[in-house]
């Protein structure tokens, strides 16, 4: 591992502790890491809030939050979409929320090096990406959801299947460290990678999907962060003008939504932290630190900034999720602790060997440059 320079780290060490006890505060009773105090619920959201817990050393905090969802977790493998105090609001369940807590639970591994409580998880863990694989389509794609009435999701999004296609690779990490052979969730991460590679418009051609795709920053960089498109593919990608002028403002970070200058921090950071994922660390550390202006006196961080009116929105709500990103960035852009390698990691490429064309077949530039 590289050695770190102080200059990497986007917060101090009681920066990072008092964002550390923000998150243990906004943790309720039974585990579960709402957006807001007895507001909406949602899995992988939750899963994210846990993350930065571990992040910053309260695992038995993460444990918790891990229990939670194995009392929560209902008899296909997933979750409902939405929670309000309890009650379900959304009883769809989207399959990427489902998967996400194979990655929870692998990064509370590398940081905790407890082989004992992934044993203890892993049934939650095998039904939840269980639940995902049946749901995969032909071409590799994966349905968003299964919904209420029981029946898949006719559309796969793109966000989701990216951000699914790293769960499914710390789920084979979790199957092989516990010695479980799995390798139908080999065959589905493979044939969700290739999809994710080689033909990324199909979810630009969608025509069902409520919004239009591409308006959200995510599915630009998703395909990246969730280890899918990486090398010379990731690069031109991430950097590309058409991209960049639609969602990047310098100095202030990213859109959450293409029509709006809303700038938002989770977003910022992700890309960020996709950027540090192609090895592209100066540049990610730059665009990191446009949204630090946005910390409370209490370790939290506003979700974004409108601008010209340079008024935050929304007004005084404060989520797990968003502060945990900002422990997560801070993890990765050190590059010095147990868990600084995750996201760089989501290709799998070790793990999956020759079956993965970790560039991108569509390349059209040698892998070497």
């Amino acid at each position: 591992m590289k050695p770190m320079s102080t200059n990497n780290r986007l917060l101090t060490p009681e920066q990072a502790k008092q964002t550390g006890l923000w998150l243990v505060d906004a943790q309720e009773s039974k585990g579960e890491l709402p957006w807001l105090p007895g507001g909406k619920f949602d899995p992988w959201n939750h899963v994210h809030g846990a993350m930065g817990l571990a992040v910053a050393g309260h695992f038995e905090q993460a444990r918790k939050a891990y229990h939670y969802l194995a009392a929560t977790q209902e008899a296909d493998g997933a979750w409902p979409r939405w929670r309000v105090a309890e009650r379900i609001t959304d009883a769809a369940h989207e399959t990427n929320q489902a998967a996400y807590v194979a990655s929870g639970l692998w990064h509370l591994y590398l940081a905790t090096d407890d082989e004992e409580f992934l044993a203890e998880t892993w049934p939650m863990v095998e039904r939840a990406l269980d639940f995902v694989v049946a749901l995969q389509f032909n071409d590799g794609s994966v349905a968003w959801a299964r919904k209420k009435n029981g029946r898949p999701a006719r559309y796969p999004l793109l966000t989701c299947n990216s951000s699914t296609h790293g769960s499914l690779v710390c789920g084979l990490r979790i199957a092989d460290l516990l010695g479980h052979d799995k390798p139908e969730w080999q065959r589905s991460v493979l044939a969700l990678g290739d999809i994710l590679r080689d033909d990324l418009q199909r979810y630009y051609r969608e025509t069902l999907a409520p919004d239009p795709p591409g308006r959200f920053s995510m599915d630009w960089y998703y395909p990246v962060l969730g280890g899918a498109v990486r090398g010379v593919a990731g690069r031109q990608l991430l950097l590309d003008d058409k991209h960049v002028a639609r969602f990047l403002e310098e100095g202030s970070g990213l859109r959450c939504v293409a029509e709006n200058r809303w700038f938002t921090v989770a977003e910022t950071l992700e890309y960020a932290m996709a950027l540090d994922a192609l090895g592209l660390e100066k540049r990610a550390r730059e665009v990191a630190r446009w949204v630090l202006e946005h910390r409370t006196e209490n370790g939290a961080y506003q979700m974004g900034i409108v601008l010209p009116q340079r008024a935050y929105f929304p007004a005084d709500e404060f989520s797990p999720w968003n502060a945990a990103t900002v422990l997560l960035a801070d993890d990765v852009l050190a590059q010095q602790g147990a868990t600084a390698e995750f996201f760089r990691s989501l290709d799998g490429d070790d793990l999956l060997g020759e079956g993965i064309k970790p560039t991108g077949t569509g390349d059209s530039l040698p892998v070497t440059a």
